[in-house]
């Protein structure tokens, strides 16, 4: 495990966006997460879609792609260990969209009226929190989506806090070339090797990537120039019949050498940490099924769910990482004793077990595959 876990913070919630139909002058509740210590910890951001066309009696939902759906978005924050163990939901933003804006052209909204200000709301959010933890370095993470200017401009303003995110577009540089051709023009550094995760629709398997990294200035037409570090990760040498992965990466940290590279390889592949959240979150505990009468009282319970999916997934990790680990050190008597004795049919032992022999982390999604 990291040395970058874990005082406790009180780290806000919100409970709608700053747009959007669902938004404006909600309360605020608070989640508890631990961060101390030296070292970096990664800040994840992603969206996901919730769909609850199913539940027509929801009154204050919104569009979702189309009139025909509805449903709102939840776009949280989740910490994470550089080794991939979930600290906590740091953030998260949830929104309905407006049916008479839907599929309105936006590019000449400002970019506060737009959906995309979630990126920047989020890295705002760990700019503030990184203020309270002078000896710990928080990265925010995340992918194509948050490859926008206004990001990049406004990130200089917060130097306490580190950015990595994926480029989705071939940017214009102060010197008139583009990022694509610089990067492919670059020197290779090195390789790194790894396993890819499995995924739903794919196995894992080895991959081997060779890095090239450039140290550019991006400069779009009257905007902004701001200097990045470039960095491609392309498997040259996949096998027939896979698609081979190709990452070009942004980020406000240097990379002169390989290890810092690989580093950077290393925190931008931990950003699948959310897509198994949001899975926990989504399937294992069925937010999409809620029965609740309006959008008002279905955003609190959303975010009590963020908070469980964390959870659960906070001790199947540390069941892998560390398997013989007490479960008191993660759960209160009341919780791992009835959980005991659920499993074993017989009053709990003195000695706390390990919660990964007695697979103490599993009976908590009990309720969620439940029908009543």
């Amino acid at each position: 495990m990291s040395d970058s876990a874990v005082c406790v913070l009180p780290c806000r919630v919100p409970l709608a966006g700053p747009f959007g139909a669902g938004s404006g002058g909600k309360a605020i509740t608070y989640q508890t997460v631990q961060i101390s210590g030296s070292g970096s910890v990664l800040c994840v951001q992603d969206s996901m879609e919730l769909d609850d066309t199913a539940q027509p009696g929801i009154a204050g939902l919104g569009p979702l792609r189309s009139l025909r759906q509805h449903g709102l978005y939840v776009h949280p924050t989740l910490a994470v260990t550089p080794d991939g163990v979930p600290l906590g939901v740091l953030d998260a933003w949830m929104w309905t969209r407006d049916r008479e804006t839907l599929g309105e052209d936006k590019r000449h909204w400002p970019i506060e009226a737009k959906e995309s200000m979630r990126w920047l709301e989020g890295f705002e959010r760990c700019a503030e929190l990184a203020a309270t933890l002078p000896d710990t370095r928080l990265v925010y993470v995340a992918d194509r989506e948050s490859d926008i200017h206004e990001f990049m401009v406004r990130a200089q303003c917060h130097p306490q806090v580190d950015w990595l995110i994926r480029a989705a577009q071939d940017r214009k540089l102060a010197e008139g070339d583009t990022l694509w051709d610089r990067l492919a023009q670059a020197s290779v550094l090195g390789e790194v090797s790894f396993t890819l995760p499995a995924r739903p629709s794919r196995p894992s398997r080895p991959v081997v990537l060779t890095l090239r990294v450039e140290r550019v200035t991006v400069q779009p037409k009257g905007g902004e120039p701001v200097t990045v570090t470039a960095l491609r990760a392309r498997e040259e040498r996949a096998s027939v019949g896979v698609d081979p992965l190709d990452w070009r990466l942004l980020t406000n940290r240097p990379a002169e050498t390989l290890a810092a590279a690989a580093e950077l390889i290393q925190w931008y592949g931990r950003r699948w940490t959310i897509e198994v959240f949001f899975r926990i979150f989504k399937t294992g505990c069925r937010v999409e099924a809620l029965q609740l009468s309006t959008l008002e009282r279905l955003e609190p319970a959303l975010a009590l769910y963020l908070i469980i999916a964390w959870r659960i997934q906070y001790l199947t990790v540390l069941g892998r990482v560390t398997p013989t680990l007490p479960c008191d050190a993660v759960l209160d008597p009341d919780e791992w004793h009835p959980v005991y004795v659920a499993i074993h049919r017989q009053p709990p032992p003195t000695t706390p077990p390990a919660a990964r022999d007695d697979r103490l982390d599993r009976p908590l999604g009990w309720p969620f595959g439940s029908q009543g």
